[in-house]
């Protein structure tokens, strides 16, 4: 059965909580946050999450599902919050299980946010992405981004830069 792409539900907290937690607990190195600083949160603010990312509102979550089982998550936010004055979406938190790359998911994924960013009329679409995950760069270089030059230091490990990449939408 292939996996499907759907939008969060609101009462999902639980079930983005266990996926973002096993995110970051396998790629330390490609996330701006830590499993210390996440695995502290509360039950509500899982819950906000996954009530902002259904409404798709000022943010969206996207997760891949096969079997009721997530194989794969990303979050559109209506704009980065670090550059105020661009206006462009960004993709941030894209994770697929080890166990179920390679099988086209992760492009489905930023498929997803690509469309939810076109519904809003948006021009392009940005993201950052740890300037050592080479397999991160070419998943999201054959889906249309490209880098920008900007550099900036990952924030739990300033010896490890990120590099900001754009896909025009128009």
């Amino acid at each position: 059965m292939t996996p499907a792409i759907r939008r969060i539900r609101a009462e999902e907290g639980p079930s983005l909580r266990a996926l973002r937690l096993r995110a970051l607990a396998d790629a330390p190195m490609a996330f701006g946050s830590t499993l210390a600083r996440e695995e502290a949160f509360t039950e509500d603010v899982w819950r906000e999450r996954a009530e902002r990312g259904a409404s798709g509102v000022d943010g969206v979550t996207f997760v891949a599902e096969r079997d009721a089982h997530w194989l794969g998550i990303t979050t559109g936010l209506t704009q980065d919050p670090d550059v105020p004055d661009d206006p462009r979406p960004e993709l941030v938190g894209m994770f697929v299980r080890p166990e179920a790359r390679g099988c086209g998911l992760g492009g489905a994924l930023v498929d997803a946010v690509v469309g939810w960013a076109r519904e809003r009329s948006a021009g392009g679409l940005t993201l950052w992405v740890t300037a050592t995950n080479t397999a991160a760069i070419a998943l999201y270089s054959r889906c249309g981004f490209r880098p920008t030059g900007e550099r900036r230091p990952l924030d739990h490990s300033p010896a490890v830069a990120s590099i900001r990449m754009v896909r025009d939408l128009l």
